[in-house]
């Protein structure tokens, strides 16, 4: 559980008329994890087999397809594995996709120019104009287009000529003009209506709209109207059109995508003339599988060889944890997965992270309350479910600490007539008077707002001495996995100096502040003593920053506090939602009862959000952070097995 699966690296070599069948069988094997070849001068890069730039086309025209479609929720269907096949249906499908488009595009572009129209036809006839105004005159300008103010504008067109025709109106919030003047007067004119903020209309060619505009804005609304149920019904067609072929394209491309990782895999071989050479990782406990397969379907015409591993391989990781522990798993790959001679940490994020999530949130209310959320986005989210599950975990300790502290949703006690109603149905509540009031207290192994402990002569939070005991545990724990990983790495010697140094270190720091105190009969010399000898073997076994690290040690068990912290500012704000928010309101009943309703329920929404993204990320730092720097480090690469399937 704590160390990844062991891996075998080996060779396959064979004759190239070998190549696609050994490509055939260890793709469909799923057992392999390819190395790629650097070219050398005495083995080249293999060659694409069989019809790869084909099947390429067919991929990147699947993908493009149905990324054009979008369709969401598609249920990909089985697809024949004759490429001809799939290739007639692709361009079927690509004919008709093209076609629809085109229809749709006709259809817009037929609505826009005829909407255009109407919109020029409506300017006329606000105006009070025939169409036949626009034709070319060899005596007369026409001016018409929007002005931004119109005040003033015709009694000084009046002072450039008497010969003019003037017209005004508004539509569609802009302001329209229209004059009819001489030739002569051409300049004056349009610089007149420029200072007016003169913007001239461009007309379409309206000649077939000869008259009166209202007859044409009659026959272009119903026209325009048919065509937009045209277009509505074209757009439903093509979108049922989409999802009627959205599950077979999604099946080709699983399928091509397959194809095209065999007919491609050759790129990451060796070969020469007349062989092939491929290298990679396999699990050791699946090695004798592959080969038995290889040597089976080729009639032993291809050699098998285990390869030593060398210090500069990067092993593939697979990680090997029982089934409750697997969720965690998504937490290292959030972080780095560990390295193949690590110690996989997934197991005491099972162990910690729960515990720590549930012992800040801790309330009963909540903790059900967030069971229900996770479990039915557990049933919504297929591929959050490792998260998921892992959440529901410390909604569990959340919990079971909310009975430790004895709070539900907040509560702690409930007032003396509901405590004695309560009582007489069987819940056990006790009796005890909180600032001269007596109140009914639910049963609670400790109280997390108010419990306190005397710490030499300092009166402090329970829950942040838990924290910080917690937190010398926690990181100690680390230091111990911390030596474990060094005596594996880099032999016993180095994890003594470079690990149990800082026990040697906590022993110093502890000689001293119980000297310092008077607790122990022992000069404060001896604690000085033992933390240089720690400094000397620390300096041995991490060099100069193990020295500047000292004071991390220190630091990294009080942000432990935060266990207790995170929790008391949850509780605190769910008293005051209670008490100070809600209850004033319920006392004073009627309607106002409503309204207490509301702001409990609005101001346990954002605690509870709160509640969730606090202790999450909390656990995570303390993790990430405190806990794995002391033993571990990352840098793991996935194993990805050739033939594995992929999302596409």
């Amino acid at each position: 559980m704590l160390k990844t699966q062991r891996m075998t690296k080996i060779k396959i070599i064979g004759a190239q008329e070998q190549l696609p069948l050994t490509v055939e069988i260890i793709h469909k094997l799923k057992l392999m994890h390819l190395l790629d070849h650097t070219k050398t001068e005495e083995l080249d890069i293999g060659n694409p087999i069989g019809e790869s730039e084909r099947i390429s086309g067919l991929l990147v025209k699947s993908k493009s397809l149905l990324s054009s479609f979008g369709v969401s929720d598609i249920k990909k269907e089985n697809v024949s594995e004759d490429i001809t096949e799939i290739e007639n249906k692709i361009k079927k499908i690509a004919e008709e996709s093209k076609e629809s488009d085109n229809l749709i595009f006709k259809l817009n572009d037929n609505i826009s120019k005829k909407k255009i129209i109407l919109d020029q036809l409506n300017i006329l006839k606000y105006l009070n104009f025939d169409s036949d105004i626009l034709k070319p005159y060899n005596y007369l300008d026409v001016f018409i287009g929007t002005v931004t103010k119109n005040e003033g504008l015709e009694s000084a067109l009046s002072k450039i000529t008497h010969k003019l025709s003037f017209a005004s109106s508004v539509y569609a919030d802009k302001c329209f003009v229209g004059v009819l003047a001489p030739k002569k007067h051409y300049n004056k004119i349009f610089t007149l209506l420029q200072q007016h903020g003169f913007n001239m209309v461009e007309f379409s060619d309206l000649s077939e709209h000869k008259g009166n505009p209202k007859e044409h804005i009659h026959k272009l609304s119903i026209s325009i109207d048919l065509l937009e149920k045209d277009l509505s019904h074209a757009k439903e067609q093509q979108k049922e059109f989409a999802v009627e072929n959205a599950g077979f394209l999604a099946g080709a491309i699983f399928y091509l995508t397959k194809e095209a990782e065999k007919s491609q895999a050759p790129l990451r071989f060796a070969e020469t003339k007349y062989a092939f050479i491929i290298e990679g990782w396999v699990s050791s406990k699946e090695y004798n599988l592959l080969k038995k397969e290889l040597e089976k379907k080729t009639n032993h015409r291809v050699h098998i060889e285990i390869l030593p591993i060398s210090e500069t391989d990067k092993i593939p990781i697979v990680m090997k944890n029982m089934f409750f522990v697997k969720p965690f798993e998504f937490f290292m790959h959030l972080y780095t997965l560990p390295t193949y001679k690590e110690m996989d940490p997934s197991f005491f994020l099972f162990v910690t992270f729960p515990f720590f999530f549930g012992l800040m949130l801790g309330d009963v209310g909540y903790g059900f309350l967030t069971l229900i959320l996770f479990s039915l986005l557990w049933w919504k989210m297929p591929k959050a479910r490792n998260l998921l599950t892992a959440m529901m975990l410390c909604s569990v300790l959340t919990i079971f600490f909310g009975f430790v502290f004895g709070e539900y949703m907040g509560f702690e006690s409930v007032s003396e007539h509901t405590g004695e109603f309560l009582m007489q149905y069987g819940i056990p509540l006790h009796q005890e008077t909180i600032h001269g009031e007596v109140v009914y207290s639910f049963p609670r192994l400790m109280n997390r707002l108010h419990g306190e402990v005397n710490v030499l002569g300092n009166t402090l939070p329970t829950v942040l001495i838990i924290g910080v005991l917690l937190g010398f545990l926690h990181v100690n724990l680390g230091l111990f996995l911390g030596f474990i990983n060094e005596v594996v790495s880099h032999g016993f010697k180095h994890a003594f100096f470079a690990k149990i140094s800082w026990y040697v270190l906590e022993l110093g720091v502890a000689l001293v502040a119980l000297s310092g105190l008077g607790m122990i009969p022992f000069h404060i010399g001896i604690g000085l003593a033992v933390i240089g000898i720690a400094a000397i073997m620390l300096f041995i076994g991490e060099g100069v920053q193990g020295l500047v690290e000292i004071p991390a040690i220190f630091t990294n068990i009080l942000s432990y506090l935060r266990l207790g912290a995170v929790g008391l500012a949850s509780v605190g704000l769910a008293v005051v939602v209670n008490e100070k928010l809600a209850l004033p309101f319920m006392e004073r009943g009627g309607v106002y009862i409503v309204v207490a309703i509301l702001i409990l329920i609005l101001g346990h929404a954002v605690n509870i959000a709160l509640g969730i993204i606090g202790p999450f990320l909390h656990s995570l730092r303390l993790h990430y952070v405190e806990f794995f720097s002391k033993f571990y480090k990352g840098g793991g690469i996935p194993f990805v097995a050739f033939g594995e399937d992929k999302e596409t």
